[in-house]
């Protein structure tokens, strides 16, 4: 069974899971730029790995358009955010970036941040933005010492458990396609 693995990465983190994931399948990754369906039609399973922000999975809309040509593959899209998964967050994720259309496997993988990363603008932006969500929520006021430390220093998750399930499944597949 063939794998090949694209990503889309601001921070990195995306990237980091696709190159771990494609270390122990023996696949190679690449930048979600060079995602065309002429180099799909050759794998059996096709991997998505992208940041998910305010719930929207980042250039999830380049993987989907291809839908129609590679519904009959092993599809998967994994969601890498600053939050742990959850199964409301996961029923949230599907709503949002309209997944219950598709027959695509989903797994959310926590990664990390860092605000050096981000431009000036947009840091300035979330600052604000928690700043006005510490204000309206009470269980993030009892936090707010914590909460304000997001942008103190770098945050770096490695989520085993959660590639490990992703390898369960690839290899599931493989004994599922040698059975056909």
């Amino acid at each position: 069974m063939k794998t090949i693995i694209y990503y889309y990465s601001k921070s990195g983190h995306s990237k980091n899971y696709a190159e771990s994931l494609a270390n122990r399948i023996v696949c190679e990754s690449f930048n979600y730029k060079k995602m065309k369906y002429r180099h799909l039609k050759d794998f059996d399973t096709i991997i998505f790995v992208a940041p998910v922000y305010a719930n929207k999975i980042r250039k999830v809309n380049k993987f989907l358009k291809l839908y129609k040509k590679i519904k009959n593959k092993n599809l998967i899209i994994v969601a890498v955010g600053m939050q742990p998964p959850s199964e409301d967050r996961r029923r949230t994720i599907i709503t949002v970036n309209l997944l219950d259309d598709y027959h695509i496997r989903l797994y959310e993988l926590i990664g990390g941040f860092d605000a050096n990363k981000l431009s000036w603008p947009l840091r300035k932006l979330m600052k604000f933005g928690l700043k006005m969500a510490i204000k309206k929520d009470p269980l993030l006021q009892s936090q707010a010492a914590m909460v304000g430390t997001i942008f103190d220093a770098p945050r770096e998750y490695n989520d085993i458990s959660g590639i490990e399930r992703i390898m369960d499944t690839i290899h599931r597949l493989e004994q599922a396609s040698k059975v056909i």
